[in-house]
């Protein structure tokens, strides 16, 4: 046993050691961590979220609009008292509060229309995010199938390195005892290399397998885990020689987010269309307002506090008489703030018509357009349904030949390992040579390669098969 052989076991075995501390991840949770954590879920559901909020605006649509206003001046020279009218030529502050508010009475159903279109932005936005959440199951599961099928490679690589190893002993006690000669070990020594080589790279694919789960599950490259290896039983209850693309369309066709989505979102372009035209129907609407005002120079007359002789200049046939007359004096007291908001207290409602008559042909222009909005979603849905077909297609043809394969790699496994273990006895018998001993290794470690690597694409077809046919990703 050299000395590499030697470092290559240790670091099986610190492996090993090391794996007892590390965290064991199923199937399952890895779906479920990565549901809570992926980057590309949290962003749809952000979408989801944004069409909450735009769903709610929309029914509050319905209700009347209340507003609130307010101003305060401060006016100099000659200007019109707010609360008399009376020009003025004063420093005063004036200030004015109001009410508004209105309704639509009807304009052509739009807004019970983008009430529905805002539904139907809702449930697609729901639809994409449950199609987000399939898709990234199944990439996972592909992932995790990645590095059990690098496990099992890696294993296969080690027990043909310990076997190389062992007929290397072999062949050097007979050389020792002068029955073999020397030459007789250098393919041995050869095949050792090459499998130690073989172990590095499966080790290497172990590596990149982890690492490409992890970053579907948005942890960090250093994260140390460990996947759970579940003896994974080939399913029993697919008749794969009767499995008929159609069926299995109907059935994806039936419950795929992706094309539900695209239906509804052929909906709401044909609801888009019907807001557009309501742009060129008559709108009736209902307001009405309440206000009031307040003006420093507002004053009352008081308590009369005196007289005063008041001269005036006449004119009888032409000529000036002056008249000369008493007239009373009253004092002018400041109304106050709330006086003042009492007694100019206003309100009033009202009706408003528009109706559309020329607008450019903006209107036509933005109805013809929602039509195309109509078409094109109609293509994008056949599109989606289109490509499901086909990889509903190239499934069940994959499951087929995944199966054909599988069996064919079980028989030449089989017939590899009877060839490598009739080689083996006839090497320790002394009939055959190092190089033939060497040659029927190769082919088993092919063969036992090509048997995981049938065996793993065969158990993710069957797992994207159950994809499509709407069953839980599990590998039980």
């Amino acid at each position: 046993m050299n000395v590499l052989r030697i470092l290559v076991l240790f670091l099986c075995l610190c492996l090993t050691v090391g794996g007892t501390a590390q965290e064991t991840w199923s199937l399952e949770k890895c779906i479920t961590y990565a549901m809570d954590n992926s980057l590309t879920l949290r962003q749809g559901r952000l979408d989801v979220e944004q069409s909450n909020i735009n769903q709610r605006a929309s029914r509050q649509l319905r209700w009347p609009n209340l507003n609130a206003n307010g101003d305060l001046n401060l006016s100099f020279g000659r200007q019109i008292d707010p609360t008399s009218n009376d020009f003025i030529n004063q420093e005063f502050w004036s200030q004015s509060w109001g009410l508004s508010g209105g309704t639509v009475l009807y304009n052509g159903g739009r807004i019970n229309n983008q009430i529905k279109q805002s539904e139907l932005f809702l449930r697609a936005s729901e639809l994409d995010l449950e199609q987000l959440e399939n898709d990234l199951a199944l990439n996972i599961a592909n992932a995790y199938l990645t590095i059990l099928f690098a496990q099992e490679n890696y294993a296969n690589a080690e027990e043909s390195l310990e076997l190389i190893g062992a007929q290397l002993d072999q062949i050097e006690t007979f050389i020792e005892a002068g029955t073999r000669p020397q030459n007789a070990r250098l393919d041995l020594v050869a095949q050792q290399a090459q499998n130690e080589q073989m172990l590095v790279n499966a080790q290497n694919e172990i590596d990149i397998a982890y690492l490409n789960l992890k970053q579907l599950l948005q942890l960090d490259g250093s994260f140390d885990m460990l996947v759970e290896a579940p003896d994974i039983e080939l399913p029993s209850d697919y008749d794969v020689a009767a499995l008929d693309a159609e069926n299995v369309y109907q059935t994806a066709e039936a419950w795929q987010p992706s094309v539900k989505a695209g239906e509804i979102r052929t909906t709401n372009a044909e609801v888009g269309v019907e807001i557009a035209r309501a742009a060129m129907i008559p709108t009736l609407s209902i307001g009405g307002s309440l206000g009031t005002r307040y003006s420093s120079f507002a004053q009352r007359q008081g308590d009369q506090t005196g007289t005063e002789t008041v001269m005036q200049d006449i004119f009888i046939n032409d000529e000036p008489i002056t008249l000369s007359y008493e007239q009373p004096v009253y004092a002018f007291d400041k109304i106050p703030y709330g006086d003042q908001l009492n007694e100019n207290l206003a309100f009033g409602f009202g009706l408003s018509l528009s109706i559309p008559i020329y607008n450019r042909g903006q209107n036509k222009a933005n109805q013809d357009l929602a039509q195309l909005d109509v078409a094109r979603a109609k293509i994008a849905s056949e599109q989606i349904k289109n490509d499901l077909k086909i990889d509903v297609q190239r499934a069940v043809a994959d499951v087929k030949t995944g199966k054909e394969q599988y069996e064919a790699a079980i028989h030449s496994a089989e017939a590899n390992r009877a060839a490598y273990a009739d080689t083996e006895k006839r090497f320790d018998l002394g009939v055959a040579n190092s190089l033939e001993l060497v040659t029927a290794q190769s082919n088993r470690n092919q063969a036992e390669t090509d048997l995981s690597i049938a065996k793993y694409q065969y158990i993710f077809r069957l797992k994207v098969l159950d994809y499509y046919l709407g069953r839980p990703i599990t590998l039980d």
